[in-house]
C-alpha cells in the first residue's frame, strides 16, 4: 500500500483522522452464520507470497510469478479468470543528494516529469506551501510540508512563484507519494519523501534531485468471477472483492499486502457453493504502489451498465501487523464519510459480535479508483488509534511474516467476510 494525503480526483486534503467513533480491538466470537475465514490457510498463501516467492515489484519478474500463483489458486477454486494485461507508459521514481546524504524520493508527479531529469538548486524552505511560504523560491527546490491544503494546491504555488522543483514531506513517519495531478495544468516536477527525510534536507543548502523513467514497464490485474445464479446474470448486481499483490522494491510484503491478497483467496473459496443472485468479481490488482495503476486501469474499462450494477467495493489492505500499536481496525473511505459498503461493515461487526470498525478519512488504495468510479467503496487496514499510523516495518524489509499477528488476520478476515456476506444477502 502507499500512503499518501490527497487523491488527484478528491478536492480536499486528505489525512490520517477525522476519526468517527475510534474502537480498539477485543476478544469477541463470531455468531453470525456466514462462512468460516481460514486464517491458517490465508497465512500459509502469505508465507508463499512473501517468503517464497518474496518482493514483488511492478513489472519484475517475481510479481509475474505472483500473478500465476494467485491465477492458479483462483481457478482451483472454480472461478472463471481473466489476466488483464496494463503498461506503465510512465513511471519516474528518484532520489534527492545533499551534502553526505542520499534520500529516496518516493514518487514523482508524471504530468510533470517528461523525462529522465538531474536538477540542482538551493533548498527553501517552503514551510506548508501556501502562497506567502514559497515567496522567495524562485530557481529553488522548495521542501513544502503536508497538510492544510491539498498537495496539487501547494505544487501550483511553487510553481507560480518559480521554484525548480517541489518536494513534499510527510507530518508523519510514513512516506508521502505523490500522485500525479493530470488536469490541474502542472508543469514543475514533484515528489514526496518522509518525515525526518524531509526535516534533514532543510537543515542543508544545497541539493540535487534526479529523476530515473521505468517506462513500459507490464503488470496484470488477475480478476475472479462468480457469476450470479439467476435467469439472466447480466442483470445481477457487482460485488468486488478486491486487494493488491505487489509490494516495493526489497519489501517482502507479507502485510502490505499479501494479507490482503490472502483474505480475498480465503473469501472466494468460502463462497464458492453459496447461492446468490449477485455476481462477486475477486480481484487481485497489480501496480498499487505506483498511483494504484491496476485498480485506475481495471475501473476504466468497466462498461457503463457495469457501472450502474456496481453495489460495493471491499478492499484489504494492511491487515495483519503485528505493532502493538497497530490496535483499531480501521474501515476507510476517501470522503471520510459512510456509504453502503462501511454499513455492510457495521451489520457485519453486530451480527458476529466482533467490534465496529473505526471509520477514518484515507485517500490511498485501491478503493479510491472505484470510489472516483462512483461506486461505494472501503478499505480495511489495522492502525494505531492514536497517530493513525500502520507500524514501523511499512514498505522495508521488515514487512515479512516475523512480523504478522494471526489474532489480527483472524479478525479483519472474519470481518471483510462478513460484510461480503451482508452485501451478498441484500
Amino acid at each position: 500500500m502507499k500512503f499518501s494525503f490527497i487523491s488527484a480526483a478528491v478536492a480536499a486534503s486528505v489525512i490520517w483522522g477525522a476519526s468517527a467513533g475510534p474502537l480498539s480491538e477485543t476478544h469477541a466470537h463470531s455468531t453470525v452464520k456466514a462462512p468460516v475465514f481460514d486464517t491458517d490457510e490465508a497465512l500459509d498463501t502469505m508465507h508463499a507470497l512473501s517468503e517464497t516467492i518474496g518482493p514483488r515489484e511492478t513489472g519484475t519478474a517475481k510479481e509475474k510469478e505472483a500473478a500465476e500463483y494467485i491465477s492458479n489458486r483462483l481457478r482451483a477454486q472454480g472461478a472463471a479468470v481473466q489476466v488483464q494485461t496494463f503498461q506503465l507508459k510512465k513511471y519516474f521514481s528518484g532520489s534527492v543528494t545533499a551534502g553526505e546524504h542520499e534520500f529516496p524520493l518516493r514518487s514523482a508527479d508524471q504530468s510533470a516529469v517528461e523525462k529522465e531529469l538531474r536538477i540542482e538548486g538551493a533548498i527553501f524552505d517552503g514551510g506548508l506551501g501556501l502562497r506567502d511560504d514559497v515567496t522567495g523560491a524562485k530557481g529553488k527546490i522548495a521542501v513544502i510540508r503536508e497538510g492544510k491544503i491539498p498537495i496539487s494546491q501547494k505544487i501550483k504555488h511553487a510553481e507560480q512563484a518559480g521554484a525548480n522543483a517541489v518536494i513534499i514531506y510527510n507530518q508523519a513517519t510514513k512516506p508521502l507519494a505523490v500522485r500525479p495531478h493530470s488536469g490541474k495544468g502542472i508543469t514543475i516536477p514533484a515528489a514526496g519523501m518522509k518525515k525526518e527525510d524531509g526535516e534533514a534536507l532543510l537543515r542543508e543548502k544545497q541539493a540535487v534531485i534526479q529523476f530515473k523513467n521505468y517506462k513500459n514497464r507490464t503488470s496484470q490485474n488477475i480478476i475472479g468471477t462468480r457469476k450470479a445464479a439467476q435467469a439472466n446474470p447480466s442483470d445481477a448486481d457487482i460485488i468486488y472483492v478486491t486487494a493488491h499483490y505487489d509490494s516495493v522494491k526489497g519489501a517482502p510484503g507479507a502485510d502490505d499486502n499479501a494479507s490482503g491478497t490472502s483474505a480475498v483467496l480465503e473469501i472466494s473459496k468460502q463462497f464458492t457453493h453459496i447461492p446468490k443472485d449477485k455476481e462477486i468479481r475477486f480481484i487481485l490488482f497489480g501496480a498499487e504502489e505506483l498511483w494504484s495503476a491496476g485498480s485506475s486501469y481495471y475501473v476504466s474499462t468497466l462498461t457503463k451498465d457495469e457501472r450502474k450494477h456496481s453495489q460495493a467495493n471491499f478492499n484489504a489492505d494492511m491487515i495483519a501487523t503485528d505493532w502493538k500499536e497497530a490496535s483499531q481496525m480501521c474501515v476507510t473511505t476517501p470522503d471520510g464519510r459512510e456509504n453502503p459498503s462501511v454499513r455492510y461493515a457495521e451489520k457485519a461487526a453486530e451480527q458476529s459480535r466482533l467490534v465496529k470498525p473505526s471509520l477514518i478519512q484515507l485517500g490511498y488504495s485501491d478503493h479510491v479508483s472505484f470510489y472516483e468510479a462512483g461506486i461505494p467503496s472501503a478499505n480495511w487496514i489495522w492502525l494505531s488509534p492514536d497517530t493513525h499510523e500502520p507500524g514501523p516495518w511499512y514498505h522495508t524489509e521488515n514487512d515479512n511474516m516475523k512480523h504478522i499477528s494471526k489474532e489480527r488476520l483472524e479478525k479483519a478476515g472474519a470481518l471483510v467476510t462478513g460484510a461480503v456476506t451482508e452485501a451478498v444477502k441484500e
